[in-house]
């Protein structure tokens, strides 16, 4: 009879063990919600950029281009931080390797609904994430070319 309880105590330890391992494995492989996208208002943009890719399009049906080297020819202007205040101000500073003069400016932006208007120049947001935003400028009175920039939070 000891035999038995010692076998049924230990199927039980068994049991037990194996509950609790299933249930961390289920916890552990649980799915993170994926938030690929932000909200598009001043709050969730603000902060500190680097443009990261820029491309260009000479019209609607013609092949994308990369154009960053083309844009930002000199060394100095690639590693520039744009920081947008979430008081509707931006400042764009000559980091890293300073451009002779520097480069440093500042204007005002915006945002209302997926447009993001940057003195002025109202900007079509065509994604963001958080930490990616991409914005794309098309000329709809002329031509039709477009460019895309791709800016990282830093």
């Amino acid at each position: 009879m000891s035999d038995v309880r010692a076998l049924y105590q230990t199927t039980d330890m068994r049991k037990i063990l194996l509950i609790a391992i299933t249930s961390l494995f289920v916890i552990a492989c649980k799915k993170k919600k994926n938030d690929s996208s932000c909200a598009t208002d001043v709050a969730s943009i603000s902060g500190a950029y680097k443009i990261t890719a820029a491309t260009y399009k000479a019209n609607a049906s013609a092949a994308e281009q990369d154009y960053f080297n083309i844009l930002f020819a000199d060394p100095c202007q690639r590693d520039d931080i744009y920081t947008f205040q979430t008081n509707g101000t931006y400042e764009l500073k000559d980091a890293g390797t300073v451009c002779s003069p520097a480069g440093d400016s500042n204007g005002t932006w915006s945002v209302s609904a997926n447009t993001m208007v940057i003195d002025g120049d109202a900007t079509a947001i065509e994604s963001f994430d958080c930490k990616t935003l991409v914005i794309v400028n098309t000329d709809t009175n002329v031509t039709g070319d477009q460019l895309k920039l791709t800016l990282t939070k830093q």
